[in-house]
């Protein structure tokens, strides 16, 4: 009889003991210290001129370029799980909508595959410095899109010209040339180390979970582009283009969660170069496992006169 009760008690209290069953829970982003002051690299680089309406027409200003952190991306196995806010943002009763890190065996190795929900949340760090026509933000789970690849082509039909190995199989030159520091933009259907862009979805074939996570931030940022939700402030001095064929060199990251790794590498890099603690059995430095957070620097080149 007392054997049945001890059994029973800790049969109640083994899954209050599994980290499995245990709230997830971090610190929330903090614009100061989540931030790599270091990574913006200000710098003034002339005069310039920019077209104005009658009457002025044109107006003199001044070119900065500068490394902006304007967003910040959660790729999470827990659906409405938000590192950036360090808590649970809201619920589901579908696990399908949950992430996963799937490592499978010989027999399965075709199957090996993470997938993870993303969430953009644009902040207004150097706003004012140079104009931006960015707006909203985005949360996967309300995204039918990201959790279907064939539905997904709907916004990348081109995905069909770089469904062959010959094209993915150049996705190696890529990953040297981004490893090396220089993603190139004439590959837009790649992401360095991190594979193939499309489709842009969270469903990513590669079971390292932090290299998957990376590649799914980056797919975000090419889908956020593709929607013209965010422009690129590197590409016109005196303006912001829209760029639905995202160029990838303007852009670079860190993560900050669940442990804060620097300096930010151009986006596909390899994780070998920053993953070191940041798969952990259960809580990280800062935040649960499985839960990323990454910081998004993207290029500007701007003429201060212009609004």
């Amino acid at each position: 009889m007392v054997i049945n009760k001890a059994f029973l008690i800790i049969s109640l209290l083994a899954p209050l003991c599994n980290p499995a069953f245990a709230e997830k829970s971090g610190d929330s982003f903090n614009s100061v210290s989540d931030v790599h002051w270091e990574e913006i690299e200000l710098q003034f680089e002339g005069i310039c001129i920019c077209p104005r309406p009658p009457p002025v027409f044109y107006e003199e200003g001044e070119i900065w370029s500068y490394w902006g952190p304007f967003l910040v991306i959660d790729t999470v196995s827990e659906a409405f799980y938000s590192p950036y806010q360090g808590k649970s943002i809201g619920s589901s009763a579908i696990d399908e909508l949950g992430g996963k890190n799937k490592s499978s065996d010989t027999v399965d190795i075709a199957n090996e595959s993470t997938f993870a929900q993303a969430h953009g949340w644009l902040f207004p760090m150097m706003e004012l410095f140079c104009d931006r026509n960015d707006y909203g933000m985005w949360m996967s789970e309300y995204d039918s899109m990201w959790q279907d690849d064939e539905l997904s082509a709907l916004i990348h039909p081109e995905v069909s010209l770089f469904a062959n190995k010959a094209m993915q199989l150049a996705c190696m030159t890529d990953a040297a040339s981004t490893n090396l520091g220089w993603p190139l933009d004439l590959m837009p259907w790649c992401i360095g180390s991190g594979g193939s862009a499309y489709p842009m979805t969270g469903h990513v074939d590669n079971d390292n979970i932090v290299q998957a996570n990376n590649t799914a931030a980056a797919r975000l940022i090419y889908k956020l582009c593709r929607l013209m939700m965010i422009c690129d402030p590197a590409d016109n001095l005196c303006g912001c283009n829209y760029t639905p064929v995202w160029i990838k060199s303007h852009y670079k990251m860190h993560v900050v969660r669940p442990a804060d790794r620097s300096p930010a590498y151009p986006v596909g890099v390899s994780a070998k170069f920053y993953d070191s603690g940041l798969n952990p059995p259960y809580q990280g430095e800062k935040g649960s496992n499985d839960e990323f957070l990454w910081v998004v620097y993207r290029k500007t080149r701007c003429c201060t006169c212009c609004e």
